[in-house]
């Protein structure tokens, strides 16, 4: 009966590892300098989730390819001695050049099968507003106070 538990236990953290959005670690670099991010269009990105400044789609924007641990600190390579690497908004209008954490008020989910979820707090946690597949939509709950964003399913 052990034996079962600790397998059991490992196959759980397995599977945990597999559901967790991916840290920011990974992705800084993509998010941070990819031409997909702020060089190219929101529609000829491959990067498939943008957020904008204002609601509605207006004003500045930025692609976003990865899940964000904190938009006030996407690290290139997750390396501490850089400081801090907010994510800006680069696609002019309202908020060009405006770091991205509680600035926000809508986004786009180009994704065919993920949810695009912005949160509260930086880390994935507190409220969230859920944008389905294919959709766009203004933030709510989250609205000026988004501070992490991850892919999700259901």
């Amino acid at each position: 009966m052990k034996r079962n538990l600790g397998v059991v236990a490992a196959a759980v953290v397995v599977m945990g590892a597999f559901m967790t959005p991916a840290a920011h670690a990974t992705t800084g670099y993509e998010n941070q300098m990819s031409p997909e991010a702020c060089e190219k269009s929101q529609a000829a990105s491959d990067f498939k989730y943008a957020i904008y400044y204002n609601s509605d789609f207006g004003g500045a924007y930025r692609n976003v390819g990865y899940s964000v641990w904190d938009f006030a600190d996407e690290r290139i390579g997750g390396a501490p001695q850089g400081g801090t690497q907010p994510l800006k908004f680069c696609h002019g209008g309202n908020g060009n050049g405006q770091g991205i954490k509680n600035n926000a008020a809508s986004v786009k989910n180009k994704h065919s099968t993920y949810y695009a979820v912005t949160y509260y707090n930086a880390g994935y946690k507190g409220s969230a507003n859920w944008a389905s597949p294919n959709s766009q939509s203004n933030l709510t709950v989250t609205k000026n106070e988004n501070a992490s964003f991850a892919w999700q399913t259901l």
